[in-house]
């Protein structure tokens, strides 16, 4: 008997090293006047960088997550691939912070660097099924997931800072 998948999909979960955190935690505090609030969807409050990732006080942690992207390559593909951080920001949720369902449908995949102790639940939903499934990330949790997964940030009485991403694989 042979398995057809028609639709899979998947988020994965890992931690880094949560000594890294505090750079962030400090970026956060040091910067704080220059975090943009968005106004689609949501109340947020994120780093104006395009790739804040590549700034050179972040290069241990894009090293961490560069080293996870790359497991979770050869976990699916077999074997390693070259890949490309396209953008990378700093979310900022005070208490009551939300993002309604969304996608990154334009990048192969996202992830997201939890940074503060306790955080919001991340729902992630598969329309038009209403498959919905939330978790709740720790401190140094990472998810990978499929940029066109619809996921959202659940209205919580908890602070929560993350760092996200978006990255590519040419699999050429």
């Amino acid at each position: 008997m042979k398995e057809i998948i028609l639709k899979k999909v998947s988020v994965y979960k890992t931690s880094i090293d949560s000594h890294l955190l505090e750079i962030i935690k400090t970026y956060v505090e040091q910067h704080k006047e220059s975090f943009l609030k968005r106004k689609w969807d949501c109340n947020i409050e994120t780093s104006n960088h395009k790739n804040i990732l590549f700034e050179d006080e972040f290069k241990y942690i894009r090293k961490a997550l560069e080293d996870i992207i790359n497991s979770l390559i050869i976990n699916n593909f077999g074997k390693s691939m070259p890949f490309m951080i396209i953008n990378s920001w700093i979310n900022v949720m005070n208490k009551h912070g939300y993002q309604e369902f969304h996608n990154h449908n334009n990048n192969c995949y996202s992830g997201v660097l939890y940074v503060s102790k306790e955080n919001s639940n991340i729902e992630f939903a598969i329309f038009p099924e209403g498959i919905r499934e939330q978790i709740t990330p720790e401190k140094g949790d990472v998810l990978l997931f499929d940029g066109s997964t619809y996921h959202r940030v659940v209205d919580s009485d908890k602070e929560r800072i993350s760092l996200a991403f978006n990255f590519a694989i040419n699999n050429d």
